[in-house]
Parts: C-alpha cells; structure tokens; sequence
C-alpha cells in the first residue's frame, strides 16, 4: 500500500528554516487572491508559485524567490470585516515575518525594549505559530516559530 505525499506537505519536508532574525515569510493580503497572484507573477516573473494546500487553495498562493535561502511569502485573502486598507493596521499592507526560536522570549524582549503586541500566538496549521507587534515607532512586523517535530 501506498501513500500519496500532498504536494505541500513535499515541499514542507524540502523546505530548510532560516537563521533566527531572518524574513522568513511576506504576506500580501488580498481581497481577490487570484487577480493579485496574476500581478505579481507578471511583475516578478523569477518568483515560484505553488499551491498551499487543498483547504487553503482559493485563500493563500504560496510563492518562493529565485534565491532559495528559505525566504518566501504568500498572497493570503483577507476576511470581508478587514474594511479598507488601513497604514500599518492588521489586514492591511505587507507583513514581514522574521524567523525566532521562541515567541515567547520574543515577545519579551519586544516589550522590554518598547514594542507592542498588536497579534497573540496564532497557530498555523501544524507547521508552527505567529505573532504580530509594534515597534516603537508604531510599524507592524511579525515573527514566526517552528513547531519541532
């Protein structure tokens, strides 16, 4: 008997993490993924699009750059109650997500040097969990943490 290996689940096993403090994921929201998908694979034909899995087909379009370093992003469709874009508001603008080892040291030492939590650990699906915060200037980043296996 065998077993097929989903298409995303083949490339999270051929993916390699990223050192800790590195952009690990672009997020693009998107009211009509497919239109933005379209955008940006004209505008930046050397990006790599696959699909992120059956459930999230119509809502997130996994993409890689050229440089496999482990730096990739996704175009993900926004909820309708998102409203109009808003600068630096969740929902709203590009994310950029660094990779750490620990939310919760994170988010310590976040707080300690004058930023904010605007986003709690979310969990994303079985790969791992997110966070969005503040700087002290008010800009919106996240950070993203690796479930071990």
């Amino acid at each position: 008997m065998t077993t097929k290996t989903s298409e995303s689940a083949q490339a999270h096993q051929q993916w390699q993490s990223p050192p800790q403090g590195s952009p690990c994921w672009i997020e693009i929201p998107a009211r009509d993924t497919e239109r933005l998908k379209k955008f940006y694979a004209t505008v930046f034909p050397s990006w790599e699009w696959r699909r992120a899995s059956e459930e999230a087909s119509e809502s997130v379009h996994h993409y890689r750059f050229a440089d496999q370093k482990g730096l990739g992003g996704g175009i993900v469709k926004m909820p309708e109650a998102c409203g109009a874009p808003v600068e630096q508001a969740m929902g709203s603008g590009m994310t950029v997500y660094y990779m750490v080892d620990s939310l919760n040291i994170i988010e310590k030492i976040i707080h300690d040097n004058g930023g904010s939590t605007c986003l709690g650990k979310t969990d994303e699906s079985s790969f791992g969990w997110f966070m969005n915060f503040r700087d002290p200037e008010g800009n919106r980043f996240g950070c993203y943490q690796i479930q071990e296996q």
